[in-house]
């Protein structure tokens, strides 16, 4: 490159960089979509919409909730991927999204590791297992027996494959040796219903979720799938308690954006996402109900995002679509 052309490319950058910093600066400055990748009514739901809510208020631009099921969040991830990267579309995303849909599905209208920059993470909420209040079954052996008996004895409903719900039936399928029938459903709040009307077996609802419906008497709580008992449900055993077998396991939530977003407004989204979570009412919300806190530092994400993959690959091993 000669002495010209050099002093060309310098001045260009001068231009350039100062221009993209005053646009991150005044980010952002009309309304943001925040696609949920589930239907309404389930824990990323629930998640979504209060973090909506505070970022709404923390960003001074109105944060709206969009619900595009499907595919374990495959539609959603596949739509975000390919639109703008100028911070106004931003997509809840779960473990299931990133490191179990790559290997039940064939191909993807994403890819987790190329097409996205993980923001920070929202929440990480264990589920419970449970049945309807009328259910033949009265504990979680009682219906792990039943399923031993015969191959798909035993129905499960989820939100569909790569689902928080379907994670943690898989794995007490895996644990157990036994085989169920699944009923996959567009939402949490589908497969709920379809358990509180006897029409599917057994469940796994989020513990924010859950709380209210053990509460009012409508579903009947076995086990939680994490490593101690929630402060949440205290008098709920953890899986391991009460079959001896580890079935850890839930729906871990974050906010992503297409890859070519510019660093300043992904550090913008992080630094507002961090003190909306600080905030009284979101502990109350969230936390308090059963989420556990999570680091919301991007490098604690891109190594979550490393962790579920790896550990997904050794639990799913040829479990393909």
């Amino acid at each position: 490159m000669n002495n010209a052309l050099r002093r060309c490319a310098a001045g260009l950058l001068g231009v350039v960089v100062p221009v993209a910093a005053a646009w991150a600066g005044g980010y952002p400055s009309q309304p943001i979509r925040l696609i949920v990748p589930f239907g309404a009514g389930g824990v990323t739901d629930t998640t979504a919409r209060v973090f909506a809510e505070g970022l709404t208020r923390e960003l001074g631009q109105p944060v709206v909730v969009e619900n595009r099921a499907g595919a374990g969040g495959s539609i959603a991830a596949g739509a975000v991927a390919k639109s703008a990267g100028d911070g106004y579309t931003l997509l809840v995303i779960t473990n299931g999204m990133v490191a179990v849909n790559p290997l039940i599905y064939k191909t993807l209208p994403y890819d987790p590791n190329n097409d996205f920059t993980y923001v920070a993470m929202l929440a990480n909420t264990p589920t419970v297992l449970a049945v309807g209040a009328d259910s033949p079954y009265r504990s979680l052996r009682e219906l792990v027996d039943a399923a031993a008996v015969q191959a798909d004895k035993i129905s499960f409903s989820t939100a569909g494959e790569g689902s928080d719900n379907y994670q943690v039936l898989e794995l007490l399928q895996q644990a157990t040796g036994v085989k169920m029938l699944h009923v996959p459903y567009k939402s949490g709040n589908e497969s709920l219903t379809a358990v509180m009307s006897r029409n599917t077996d057994v469940t796994a609802v989020s513990a924010v979720t859950a709380v209210g419906f053990i509460e009012a008497g409508q579903i009947r709580p076995f086990a939680v799938t994490a490593s101690r008992r929630l402060a949440s449900l205290p008098d709920i055993p953890t899986v391991k308690e009460v079959l001896g077998k580890e079935a850890e396991g839930g729906s871990l939530s974050g906010i992503a954006v297409p890859v070519a977003t510019p660093a300043e407004i992904v550090a913008r989204l992080n630094a507002a996402i961090s003190v909306v979570a600080a905030r009284p009412s979101v502990q109350e919300k969230i936390y308090a109900r059963g989420s556990e806190p999570v680091d919301r530092s991007q490098d604690a994400f891109a190594r979550k995002v490393v962790e579920e993959q790896k550990k997904w690959a050794g639990i799913l091993a040829g479990v393909r679509k």
